[in-house]
């Protein structure tokens, strides 16, 4: 709901003067006597506000919805919407705030410029392509127009400019780059989850073009099949994600994932040694990580928490539902800090600070699909089990030997399934976002067949963008090695002192991968063996990884 600062000063008035009178008590009984008064009168001002306040509000119904003249913009819906994505947008202070703190001390620099930049990237990407495929005229799988909008028009048209007629008719009468800015932090959102799953070893450029790909291709496209115009999803199989359980988060997950997986653990991790083959890859000392500052990573949770209000109370159609949305939002998060707490606590463990911050941020994840169609208590329930889905997904990481610096995917996959599946346990028929009568089991297989449509496009095209972007930096780094070597080759050439041979040179222009050793007799082995350079390629190099250097930033603590 909309917050406005009151201008309200506490002073005297100056039309008030005090008597010269003797008795000093009687003087300061007559201050307080005009404290009084001013307080009364700022109670009253306090008081005609907020009854004003809740007359405005009781007169406007729609927050995103058809307002009754479509020439007429409902400004009160829109100061929300801005609200609202600005809060989320403050979350990726939080999400900066929560990785560096958990992370060691040598890559808090790196992991802040890559937080830092992901958000600089995901616009440009979301206004350029992604918002165009997302909701652009088109199909129900994919929209092809609405890129690059704008780019030239006069500034302050609030109108739907072209290729965006489907939109216009799903919300009519609303500022276009209102809908717009609200959608691009959600974008910016799914971007920034990936990062905490591939903290500490992945080089920077390999991060900011994937990040590029995903909020500029994959994001959007299955972001359209569930909230698009016509998303087939959405229309076949009535599949329900209120705020973006699977479309923002599981994406995300999926996305690190994936990213984790291919870059493989950092060095020392269960006593990972990135340079051995096999199953000599863990056989090295472990090493014990120590969080860079767990004060960082609470206040980043707080903040993520403070956000959430704004990620699912601005996904509303009428302002009424805004409260209902925030207590729900509430005592899940409350329930997934509480219950990994308990859960964990029965295994007689300490639980450590980075778990309940993660079992908090589960249960925000899980309640973020159907935070307007539960009750308080069913809110409560998912809440829960978003906390225990948290503990087992991060055993069943350890058990395959997956490293997760920050818990990004139990708490973004994990509990963004659970929490897409528990609207088909518990969602009713609810106008006006639920229109039909909701039959249990159609439901459950809708959200089902929801959940592992966005799953599998997301796995095909993030690790097409991994290897792809992979292979590239292998390529320029060939490239940059050919043109050095060719550079020395031209000095030795005029006679001038070469300080190594062309051979050195080689051998320490670039990082060099295991995998160039490989000697393929098919083409179906030469395919796996650049298909391994092209993984080994997102990874810093081992002196990197030591320095705590991403390629491009590193601590100088």
């Amino acid at each position: 709901m909309l917050i406005v600062k009151s201008s309200i000063h506490y002073k005297n008035n100056n039309n008030f003067v005090l008597p010269q009178l003797p008795n000093q008590t009687f003087k300061i009984t007559i201050l307080v006597l005009n404290n009084v008064l001013n307080r009364k009168r700022a109670i009253f001002y306090i008081c005609s506000f907020s009854f004003g306040l809740v007359w405005v509000l009781s007169h406007h119904s729609l927050a995103r919805g058809q307002t009754n003249n479509p020439n007429k913009a409902d400004y009160f819906s829109l100061i929300w919407l801005v609200v609202a994505g600005a809060l989320i947008f403050f979350m990726n202070a939080g999400f900066a705030m929560l990785e560096a703190g958990i992370c060691q001390t040598r890559n808090s620099v790196n992991v802040l410029a890559k937080n830092l930049i992901v958000f600089c990237v995901s616009i440009l990407a979301f206004w350029w392509f992604g918002f165009g495929i997302m909701f652009g005229d088109g199909n129900s799988i994919l929209g092809n127009e609405g890129f690059f909008f704008q780019t030239f028009t006069p500034p302050l048209n609030n109108y739907f400019p072209a290729g965006f007629e489907q939109l216009s008719n799903l919300y009519p009468g609303q500022s276009f780059l209102g809908i717009f800015f609200f959608q691009l932090v959600f974008a910016g959102t799914a971007a920034t989850l990936v990062s905490g799953a591939v903290a500490e070893r992945i080089k920077f450029w390999a991060f900011f073009w994937f990040s590029f790909c995903l909020v500029g291709i994959a994001y959007p496209i299955t972001g359209r099949w569930v909230w698009g115009p016509d998303g087939w999803l959405a229309s076949n199989f009535n599949f329900l994600d209120f705020a973006g359980s699977t479309v923002v988060h599981s994406v995300g997950g999926t996305a690190g994932l994936l990213g984790t997986m291919l870059l493989g653990p950092r060095r020392g991790w269960q006593g990972y040694e990135p340079n051995r083959r096999g199953k000599e890859k863990f056989t090295a000392q472990p090493k014990q990580f120590t969080s860079y500052n767990l004060t960082f990573s609470t206040l980043g949770c707080s903040i993520l928490w403070l956000g959430w209000l704004g990620f699912n109370g601005g996904s509303v159609k009428a302002v009424i539902h805004i409260p209902h949305v925030i207590a729900t939002t509430m005592i899940a998060a409350a329930a997934g800090g509480v219950f990994v707490l308990m859960l964990r606590g029965l295994r007689s463990d300490k639980p450590p600070l980075a778990l309940v911050i993660n079992g908090i941020l589960g249960g925000l994840v899980g309640i973020t699909a159907s935070s307007a169609y539960v009750t308080l208590g069913v809110a409560m329930f998912i809440g829960a089990v978003s906390g225990l889905c948290v503990i087992l997904v991060e055993a069943l990481l350890e058990y395959y030997r997956i490293d997760d610096p920050v818990g990004a995917v139990p708490v973004h996959l994990g509990c963004g399934v659970w929490g897409t599946l528990a609207v088909g346990l518990f969602a009713h028929q609810l106008p006006p976002y639920i229109e039909q009568e909701v039959h249990r089991a159609n439901q459950i297989l809708g959200q089902l067949i929801g959940i592992l449509s966005v799953q599998a496009l997301t796995i095909i095209l993030c690790l097409i963008f991994w290897l792809g972007i992979g292979m590239i930096l292998y390529l320029v780094e060939l490239f940059n090695e050919q043109l050095k070597l060719s550079r020395a080759s031209q000095g030795i050439a005029r006679g001038q002192k070469a300080k190594q041979s062309p051979g050195n040179l080689i051998l320490q222009s670039r990082n060099r991968y295991k995998s160039e050793n490989l000697t393929p007799d098919s083409f179906l082995e030469w395919l796996i063996k650049y298909l391994k350079i092209a993984s080994e390629a997102l990874r810093v190099s081992v002196e990197e990884e030591k320095r705590g250097s991403d390629g491009t930033f590193s601590s100088s603590i």
